[in-house]
């Protein structure tokens, strides 16, 4: 079914939901992309676990990322953006999956950033790698990508990877603060991908639409990205109304974890007996924690095995 599309003639409208994530084209530029924003989804992941200022920051960043990567894809699945690294942060996980999105960051023992406040991937990830991967389901094989944490900012990192592994010409800017008012600091997130279109016999050469089209991507800045007040389709007004651009039907993101109680007792199940023994507690329950959303789940052993297997 083809998207419908507005046309963006004014910036007077519209466009104003937060936690969407929506395709746009540029008439007068051979480019294609999409625009997150994220409220209270991103405010409800990133409080839950309460990370320093600087972690969260990054996290909120990989989760705009992966609401942006996972809206291009073509087929239904799971898109995971993870961050492997010998720095404080020394794994970062965001994944978008039928518009949820859920994320954990785990932080090595003895490290104090508390006062951290914005810091590049590099320093709180060390050397390591960003890895994108499309996990389509049981019985399909993974696609993965994988490029070093080598930029300035983790746009930067999946610019690269685009660059590299896709071999597409991509722009990215990410975003995430807090904004003050009301009765608590709300953080919010927001990004932007643009990518070139190739060129065919009807386009022609692209290179210098695509120049003049970056240039335009590059001015937009981070407040802009978060503003509450600013709409979707006011700020793509703002940066290509000379481009005629066009924001298609946005799509509903949400603060929505995928653990199961079955699926994770069946998981257990797996275990070995003596293994499971060692994991009942006094109460003579299992007890589970989800990394991503914090969930605890209690479980019966007799759920996982046979009882005399594993008492």
């Amino acid at each position: 079914m083809m998207a419908t599309h507005t046309r963006l003639s004014s910036p007077a409208c519209g466009g104003g939901l937060d936690n969407i994530v929506a395709p746009f084209s540029l008439d007068a530029a051979p480019v294609r992309g999409r625009v997150v924003r994220l409220g209270v989804a991103l405010d409800s992941i990133l409080r839950r676990h309460d990370y320093p200022r600087a972690v969260a920051m990054l996290l909120g960043e990989a989760l705009s990322l992966a609401a942006l990567v996972g809206s291009l894809l073509k087929v239904d699945g799971r898109l995971v953006v993870q961050t492997q690294g010998e720095g404080p942060v020394y794994l970062l996980v965001a994944e978008h999956s039928a518009g949820g999105l859920r994320g954990y960051a785990r932080i090595r023992g003895g490290e104090d950033l508390s006062h951290a406040h914005r810091l590049a991937p590099a320093a709180l990830l060390g050397a390591g790698n960003l890895v994108m991967t499309l996990d389509c389901g049981e019985g399909e094989t993974p696609y993965q990508g994988i490029v070093p944490l080598g930029g300035e900012t983790l746009a930067a990192c999946a610019e690269a990877y685009f660059r590299d592994s896709e071999q597409t010409d991509t722009g990215i800017r990410l975003a995430v603060g807090e904004v003050v008012g009301g009765d608590a600091p709300l953080w919010r997130g927001g990004g932007m991908l643009m990518q070139r279109i190739a060129a065919d016999a009807a386009r022609g050469e692209t290179s210098e639409d695509w120049s003049r089209a970056s240039l335009l991507f590059a001015t937009v800045r981070d407040e802009e990205l978060i503003d509450p007040a600013l709409a979707s389709d006011r700020l793509l007004y703002r940066l290509f109304h000379q481009e005629s651009a066009r924001m298609g039907a946005p799509a509903a993101l949400a603060d929505r974890c995928s653990c199961d109680e079955n699926r994770l007792t069946q998981v257990m199940a797996r275990f070995p007996a003596d293994e499971l023994r060692d994991l009942i507690e006094p109460d003579g329950l299992l007890h589970a924690r989800c990394q991503f959303c914090a969930r605890n789940y209690l479980i019966a052993p007799s759920s996982v095995g046979p009882q005399a297997s594993i008492a």
